[in-house]
């Protein structure tokens, strides 16, 4: 229909993308993850909004391991048959579902459900720099079992094929013929790469977008501001570290000497270049939060902040200290890429002007 639509790499090159949809809501997606991995391949899947939102750590994990996450919707709609309000309403959530996942900006390719889509869709992807993923069907929403999956698919295996599978309940045979398709694969000369990496070698690059949320610094009541403290000092940074380490927190290491790698990361942070804070709140005893900001252009960025309590209230501690040190900076705006949907609401109910803005840049 259009050259935004890509159904295949570039055919002198030896290399294909095994590429999956959906996510799995009922059972666990390692059987593909693993069916992948013993064969040395690296997929791309094309994951809702929901799926990011119900398992952000998972996300974590399938990115670490050297596979590709887009998107996919965030409801999994037909997107031909939705208004334009609807369709970048669908965009946005799952961009936004995304990135707070993952902690990184999106990926500006995406594969429509169903592969419904009209021309006024691809009109609208243009204003947001975006690629349609197509590829070959493999069927195998159709559930088939694997020995006629591999059957099917092998012929299409050949250089610069996007093979389209599914990772969900219904294509439960999937994972036992993708271990089949990546050995035949190896025998055919292909190397099994992302998506991203495709689309380069036929000369296409994709962008990135992300989000922000931000806020007008008001100063409110009382809200435990004596409890929030500069963090100095080797034996203050090190209580932190060990304190901090036991919050559950998504982005500290885990592992053999985790502690170390995680009192170096935050030892980083007392360093940071310009105007910085980095402040802990403790009371009992103990650490209760940590917020580290800097202060630019007029506005100071919560570049990264932590919890021991995961309710709301948590996070509204760290929203008033940074409103108050934002006024105290003399700062128009607070602003988070972290969290963002609940630190939107958070502030709506905190009576703070709030909104979610796209990031230039």
């Amino acid at each position: 229909m259009t050259a935004l639509v890509i159904s295949r790499g570039n055919p002198a090159i030896a290399h294909c993308a095994f590429t999956f949809d959906d996510g799995p809501m009922r059972i666990s997606i390692d059987a593909w993850l693993d069916a992948l991995e013993q064969g040395g391949a690296r997929g791309t899947f094309f994951l809702t909004g929901e799926w990011f939102d119900r398992h952000p750590a998972k996300a974590r994990e399938m990115l670490a391991r050297g596979h590709e996450l887009a998107t996919h919707t965030y409801h999994h709609r037909r997107m031909a048959d939705v208004t334009k309000a609807v369709f970048f309403e669908e965009l946005q959530l799952a961009e936004l579902a995304y990135q707070e996942a993952t902690g990184r900006p999106v990926p500006t390719f995406l594969r429509f459900p169903y592969a419904s889509y009209r021309e006024d869709n691809l009109a609208w992807l243009r204003e947001w720099n975006y690629v349609v993923v197509e590829g070959e069907d493999t069927v195998d929403w159709s559930g088939p079992p694997s020995a006629q999956l591999i059957e099917r698919v092998n012929p299409k295996l050949v250089n610069g094929s996007i093979l389209m599978f599914h990772a969900n309940e219904i294509a439960r045979e999937t994972p036992q013929a993708v271990k089949s398709l990546v050995r035949q694969a190896h025998a055919k000369g292909l190397a099994m790469v992302p998506v991203s990496e495709l689309l380069h070698a036929a000369g296409i690059s994709p962008g990135e977008r992300s989000w922000q949320v931000r806020f007008k610094p008001t100063i409110q009541g009382s809200s435990h501001l004596e409890q929030w403290k500069s963090v100095a000092g080797e034996d203050e940074l090190r209580k932190l570290a060990a304190d901090s380490l036991e919050w559950g927190n998504p982005e500290a290491p885990k592992g053999a000497d985790a502690y170390g790698q995680w009192l170096q990361e935050l030892s980083n942070r007392v360093r940071s270049d310009g105007p910085t804070h980095f402040v802990a709140r403790s009371f009992a005893g103990q650490h209760w939060a940590y917020a580290h900001a800097s202060v630019r252009a007029g506005t100071l960025a919560l570049e990264d902040f932590a919890t021991k309590e995961s309710h709301a209230d948590a996070l509204v501690y760290v929203l008033q200290w940074a409103a108050h040190e934002a006024a105290a900076s003399g700062c128009e705006w607070v602003t988070s890429m972290r969290d963002m949907r609940r630190i939107h609401k958070l502030c709506e109910q905190l009576g703070f002007e709030a909104e979610i803005v796209f990031q230039e840049g």
